[in-house]
Parts: structure tokens; C-alpha cells; sequence
């Protein structure tokens, strides 16, 4: 007798326990799926999985489609197809299965490799649910899926329209056909039809649960779908550019999905678009005109006062982020990128990445999200009128090879900014310097181009609180952006006629309409400082838009 046989002895007899409690331990497993608790099925599916061979016939199929439920759910694609072909080789084997067994098993197949993008086996699987199933609710759907999945968005919204209004499962018809409708409105890019369509979802889902029995708490569960509507909802207003009503919204989703990493950006970026939006507001109601704000007096007095909101100062941040509640600002902001960064791997460490973002697909590849992070968490320090806390993620950014070039450019901007306000311009010339920037451009064209993606999936956007329209655009502003900064540097630094030199160049490639106010400002001033005041006037004069003359 030794304490090996003794452990021996006591693993069997747990086993055994566990193969009689079988049909409770499954009713448990059950209930935690309809609550959506799904991680918490899978540890006690995953068990009674491995003690499956003596268990009954029709418990054994209960066990292995709940389990591959939850897998599909949590987008577990190889546990999932560890299960679906161990039910394959069962039914292959016993040829008395039921149709429904067999129906089911298509439906899980489909799901299974469009999951895995393998769209190919999925359409055979497609034909083998129509050929068991028929055109039902759930087998248009799949197809409408399949067809989302191809760009095929026509013949996709075709196939929700065709679809029965009733299913036999306990899933609400309107709710599904709204999200999805909002969902491809997404993909075609027409944000505002997309925000029509999930609002009606996430009334279609209150009707739902409001017409659920009464005292199964389990039905109403497992048919409300609020929190992945309302994610889907905020990331199509932020598209539409309603910042405010999107960070309501994912504010929300966040006590559900917590981590999400891709969440908190959004939810940050949110919050960046609100406080940009206020300032666009008080700069359209303080003055008409980018450069020139009125003009005072006449005759000899006539004096023209220039305007400076567009500058847009930062404010010293003075609340602790511990103590921020969910508001638009950038000091919640900050909090939320900061959780998303720690719920990202190390920057170093190998091997393959496996981020959980409920509600979508687990991310594979985490460079550009985490580029973006980066990009607007050294934004908003900035903002916040902290450079030293901003000068860190900028420099992190612009060093990050794998990065979009639009975000590294950004990042050479922002560590720039910090450099300046931290009394240190000689480093500041360098992250300006062309040869620095071209070396940037080099480096990302020396990289294979890949497909553009949508913003919503890989969590990259070139400018902090805006979405991105095409990368080449966006790299072309920040490279504008970049030139102004190193005329503004020069002229710190007393050397005024190189700053009006590259400024000249500049604005030569630029049409009248595209020259932007910060361009004009420091021409006038660069004229100005070198005793030119009628040629400062004369640009003055080119930007004046009917301001009238105020009385003193």
C-alpha cells in the first residue's frame, strides 16, 4: 500500500462520483450557458467530456453539443473542432442518428468554419443544412452570414429579408435581423443607417425579454442579447460621429466585456471626440475666422487682432484617475487606455498572441492595436499638460517596426511636442528631422502591403478621436503636420530664414483651399519678426472674412 496507489484509489473514486452526478453536473453546466457565465460550462463540460464513454447514449450528445456551444460562443475554434469531429465519427458510425443530430451537426460546421474563415467547407456545409434543414430561420441565416463574410452585402440583406419571422429555438427573429442589418449597414460604411438598425435591435431585445415567461429567468437570459447590441451600437456611432451617445453606450458594454482591450480604446477614443467636438464649438462661436479674430478701430488706430483659440492650450490634469467615474474626458481617457495596455501581452515576449475580445474574435496580431493605444495615450498627456508622461508612449510608438506608418509618424509628432515643452528642442529638431522621418516612410514601404482594415476590427486609427479614412490620406496630413512643427521649432530657435524656406516649399505643394490657419500664422509671424509688416498684412488681408469693425 503506497500513497501513489492511495492517490490512485481516490482519483477513481472521483471519477466515479463524477460519471453518477453526470446529469446534475450538466443541468449546472446548462445553467451557467443560458446565464452566459459560458467559461464557467466549459470547465465542468470539459470534464464530463473526458469521463464520456460510460455515460448514456442521448446524455453523451446533450454534453457534446452544449460543449460545442460554448466553444462557438467563446470563439474557441479547436476545442470546437476537437468535439465536432469526435460527434462526426459517432454518427458516421451508427447510422440510426435522427435527423435533427445530423441537422444540428451542419449547423455547427458552418459556424465552425466561418469562424475559421474557411469559406470554402463552409459553403458545402451551407448546402448540406439547406438539403436537411430546408429554408428555415436558422439555415437562411447561417447563409446570410456566409455571404456577409464574402463582401457579398446585396445578397446577404436579401436573405435576412427571406427569412421566416418565427424560429422553433427560443432566439427572437427581429432581434438578430435588426444587428445583423446594423451590422452590414457598418461594413458598406453607411454609419447612420447602421445606428436606424441596431436601435430598433436594442428595442426589439427590450420586447423580447419583456414577452419572456414570467419566472424563467433562464429563457429570459438566454434571448437577451442587450450587451453585444449596444457594443455594436457604440462602435457604429463613433463611425457616425456621435462620440457622446457611443461612449453611453460602451461605457455600459465595458461592465460586461472588461477585457476587452479593443474596448477601452474605443471608450477612450469616445471620450477624445467629445472634448475635440466642445472645442470646435468654441472656436466656431468665438471668431468666423481662422486667422484673423476682428478688427479694431480706423484710419491710422485700425488695429487687426489676431486669433489664438486654435492653439488649444492643455489644462493641468488635477483628478486622480483612481477616483474618475465614466465621463467624456480626457482624464478618463487616460484611464482607459491605460487598462487596455495592461490587458495586452508584452511588447517582447514570443509566440503565438491569443487576446480575448468578447464580443468578437480573439486577436491574433496586437501591433496595430497596440500602436494606436500608444498614438492616443500620448495624445491625450499632451492634453492633459503632462509632456513627460506623453514623451514615453511616443517614443515607444515611433520605435515599434511592426506599426502603421501613419501612427509612428504621429509618434515622432507627439515625442516632439513633449521635447519642446520639456525645454529640450535640440531633440526635439531630431524627431522632426526628414532624415528620421524618411527613414520611417522606408521602413513601411520596404514592408508587403496589406488589405486596408476596418477600424472596428483591428483597432488602428491615424489620428486620436477621429476614424480612419484611407492610410495614405492620413499619412499625408500627419507628414503636413510634421513641417509646421519644424518651421514652428526653428523659429523658437532664432533661425528664421530656414523656417521660411521649408515653409515656402511647403505651401508650394499645397492648393489655396488646403493651406491650414497654423500654416498662415507663422508665415505672418515670420514676416513680422523680420521687419515685413505690409507683406503680414497682405496675408492678413487674404484670410479676412467679413469680420466686422467692433466699436471701443
Amino acid at each position: 500500500y503506497t500513497i501513489e496507489g492511495k492517490i490512485n484509489k481516490e482519483s477513481d473514486e472521483e471519477e466515479a462520483d463524477e460519471v453518477e452526478k453526470a446529469v446534475l453536473l450538466y443541468n449546472i453546466a446548462l445553467v451557467h450557458f443560458q446565464t452566459k457565465n459560458f467559461d464557467k460550462a466549459v470547465v465542468i463540460l470539459e470534464k464530463l467530456f473526458k469521463l464520456i464513454e460510460p455515460l448514456e447514449e442521448g446524455l453523451v450528445y446533450k454534453i457534446c453539443f452544449l460543449l460545442v456551444e460554448c466553444y462557438l460562443s467563446t470563439y474557441q475554434t479547436e476545442g470546437a473542432a476537437i468535439v465536432v469531429y469526435y460527434l462526426d465519427k459517432q454518427m458516421s458510425a451508427k447510422s440510426s442518428d435522427s435527423e435533427m443530430h445530423k441537422a444540428r451537426m451542419h449547423q455547427y460546421k458552418t459556424r465552425l468554419f466561418a469562424q475559421q474563415k474557411c469559406l470554402k467547407a463552409c459553403k458545402r456545409e451551407i448546402k448540406n443544412v439547406l438539403s436537411v434543414c430546408g429554408t428555415t430561420a436558422s439555415s437562411l441565416f447561417l447563409k446570410s452570414e456566409f455571404e456577409y463574410l464574402r463582401n457579398n452585402f446585396k445578397k446577404s440583406c436579401k436573405l435576412l429579408n427571406s427569412a421566416p419571422k418565427t424560429c422553433p429555438s427560443k432566439e427572437h427573429i427581429p432581434t438578430l435581423y435588426y444587428n445583423n442589418f446594423g451590422c452590414m449597414h457598418f461594413k458598406m460604411k453607411k454609419y447612420n443607417l447602421g445606428v436606424l438598425y441596431l436601435s430598433q435591435a436594442l428595442e426589439a431585445n427590450t420586447k423580447a425579454v419583456k414577452a419572456a415567461p414570467q419566472g424563467c429567468n433562464s429563457t429570459m437570459y438566454s434571448i437577451n442579447h442587450h450587451y453585444q447590441i449596444l457594443y455594436n451600437y457604440g462602435i457604429v456611432l463613433l463611425h457616425a460621429g456621435q462620440p457622446k451617445a457611443a461612449f453611453n453606450c460602451l461605457s455600459q458594454a465595458a461592465t460586461v466585456y472588461s477585457r476587452n482591450p479593443r474596448l477601452w480604446l474605443r471608450i477612450a477614443e469616445c471620450a477624445i471626440g467629445v472634448v475635440q467636438k466642445s472645442q470646435e464649438n468654441e472656436q466656431i462661436q468665438n471668431c468666423k475666422s481662422n486667422t484673423v479674430k476682428a478688427i479694431v478701430g480706423s484710419g491710422i488706430y485700425r488695429k487687426t487682432i489676431l486669433n489664438t483659440s486654435f492653439q488649444n492650450l492643455p489644462k493641468k490634469c488635477s483628478a486622480t484617475l483612481l477616483s474618475e467615474e465614466p465621463t467624456p474626458t480626457l482624464t478618463y481617457a487616460a484611464l482607459c487606455l491605460n487598462n487596455a495596455l495592461e490587458l495586452l501581452p508584452p511588447s517582447n515576449s514570443g509566440g503565438p498572441v491569443n487576446v480575448s475580445a468578447l464580443p468578437a474574435a480573439p486577436l491574433k496580431d496586437v501591433s496595430k492595436l497596440r500602436a494606436s493605444i500608444l498614438c492616443n495615450l500620448s495624445y491625450v498627456w499632451l492634453g492633459l499638460g503632462d509632456p513627460l508622461q506623453a514623451l514615453k508612449p511616443a517614443q515607444e510608438l515611433f520605435s515599434l517596426t511592426s506599426a502603421p506608418v501613419n501612427l509612428r509618424l504621429l509618434g515622432s509628432v507627439y515625442a516632439a511636442e513633449a521635447l519642446i515643452l520639456l525645454n529640450r528642442s535640440n531633440e526635439a529638431t531630431n524627431c522632426l528631422a526628414p532624415e528620421f522621418v524618411g527613414a520611417i516612410v522606408n521602413s513601411a514601404n520596404c514592408q508587403n502591403k496589406t488589405d486596408e482594415d476596418d477600424a472596428s476590427s483591428t483597432g488602428s486609427s491615424p489620428v486620436p478621436g477621429k476614424v480612419p479614412t484611407s492610410q495614405d490620406t492620413s499619412v499625408q496630413d500627419v507628414h503636413n503636420v510634421i513641417t509646421l512643427n519644424s518651421v514652428a521649432l526653428y523659429c523658437m530657435k532664432r533661425d528664421l530664414n530656414r523656417a521660411k524656406r521649408i515653409l515656402a516649399q511647403h505651401l508650394s505643394t499645397l492648393n489655396d483651399g488646403e493651406i491650414p490657419a497654423q500654416a498662415t500664422m507663422l508665415l505672418v509671424y515670420i514676416e513680422l519678426r523680420q521687419g515685413n509688416t505690409e507683406a503680414a498684412l497682405s496675408i492678413l488681408k487674404q484670410q479676412q472674412i467679413n469680420l466686422p469693425a467692433l466699436t471701443t
